[in-house]
């Protein structure tokens, strides 16, 4: 298959799905607003300017003629654009088939909620895929609403590599006990909510350990509250690490905590439950994929830091009895939905599908 990506060439997800459809020798191109290359995939770098974390890039609508010429010159089997509000819609007016889009989860869970006018131009680009690949039944739920086809909907999660993401050099320290966030620094993940909870139990947990990884532009303000909560001496802000580093820290994690406000895969969650550590998320519909609360881990309601904190206590407290049925229960949840390689495989033979049907 000739296979055409319309994507943020740096995003991790851009890398993982160009080097899996290359390394099972599929020629794969793909269009970017970001001049970053990816080896093994031909790249082709459409400069737009700055593009805001925020949203509200509406000059890519204006791309689509560079685009359209773009694939006059491929000529892919499959077009297939990541993320439905920018690369999306500027994909659907190229009106280039089979088309298909997949939706990470702050495109149709929060932007496509906010205004009519998001939710006409989703409505368009999704009236113009011949697939829409989902990475959760709760997206699946949003794509509905905004008025996709469900017929022309299903659900395939990212997965994890679990070559990378597994126990098998798990080693917990016998003196720390380690708590670890590996969302990135922005105001939906909601960082604030765990830093505050770990404050109140900073010193109940003899020898805590914090581990903040990843980069946003909220560093600076978390790094403030830390230390006006007095966290310094226990916090490590890790910044942007390699695939492995965070490999490392996951096998050294004994809570792994995400409190974020909305989620598509919670993939974090799933590499952290694959490396052994145990999981407290917030009660979003996300998170409901990996964790069975009081089972493998705990919910808790977004901004109860309260609870939160008690959750952390209750876990340290009975830390070996409960890793004793979570791993268990984690094992079986990521070999059933969890894995990379599994899922990728189902999307090459929906590409082969829709190449068939075309």
């Amino acid at each position: 298959m000739k296979i055409c990506f319309f994507a943020d060439s740096s995003s991790i997800h851009t890398v993982r799905w160009c080097n899996y459809f290359v390394s099972k020798g599929h020629e794969v191109h793909l269009i970017s607003f970001k001049n970053v290359s990816i080896n093994g995939t031909v790249t082709h770098f459409v400069d737009i300017g700055n593009i805001a974390v925020a949203g509200g890039n509406w000059k890519v609508l204006l791309k689509y003629r560079k685009i359209k010429a773009l694939l006059k010159q491929i000529q892919p089997d499959i077009f297939h654009a990541h993320y439905a509000t920018s690369y999306g819609i500027t994909g659907a007016l190229c009106n280039y088939h089979p088309y298909v889009i997949t939706t990470y989860g702050t495109d149709v869970l929060i932007s496509g909620q906010k205004s009519l006018l998001y939710k006409m131009l989703l409505k368009f680009a999704f009236s113009r895929t011949d697939w829409v690949n989902t990475l959760a039944p709760h997206m699946s739920d949003a794509v509905r609403k905004i008025g996709a086809n469900m017929k022309k909907v299903s659900v395939i999660p990212f997965g994890i590599d679990t070559n990378v993401f597994n126990s098998k050099n798990r080693k917990e320290s016998s003196g720390s006990f380690i708590i670890t966030s590996t969302r990135n620094l922005e105001e939906v993940y909601n960082l604030p909510h765990l830093i505050k909870a770990v404050a109140k139990i900073k010193d109940l947990i003899p020898d805590l350990k914090f581990n903040i990884v990843g980069t946003g532009s909220l560093q600076s303000d978390l790094e403030h509250l830390v230390e006006n909560l007095g966290l310094n001496k226990i916090t490590t802000f890790y910044g942007k690490v390699t695939q492995s580093k965070i490999v490392e820290i996951l096998n050294q994690t004994n809570i792994f905590v995400t409190v974020s406000l909305s989620d598509g895969n919670a993939l974090s969650l799933a590499e952290a439950m694959a490396c052994g550590a145990f999981c407290i998320g917030t009660n979003i519909p996300a998170n409901t994929q990996w964790i069975r609360n009081n089972e493998n881990g705990f919910f808790v309601e977004i901004n109860d830091v309260d609870t939160l904190a008690e959750r952390i206590l209750f876990a340290y407290t009975n830390y070996n009895e409960l890793q004793i049925e979570a791993q268990k229960l984690n094992k079986i949840i990521i070999e059933n939905a969890g894995v990379w390689e599994n899922n990728m495989k189902q999307v090459e033979i929906k590409y082969e599908s829709l190449i068939q049907n075309k």
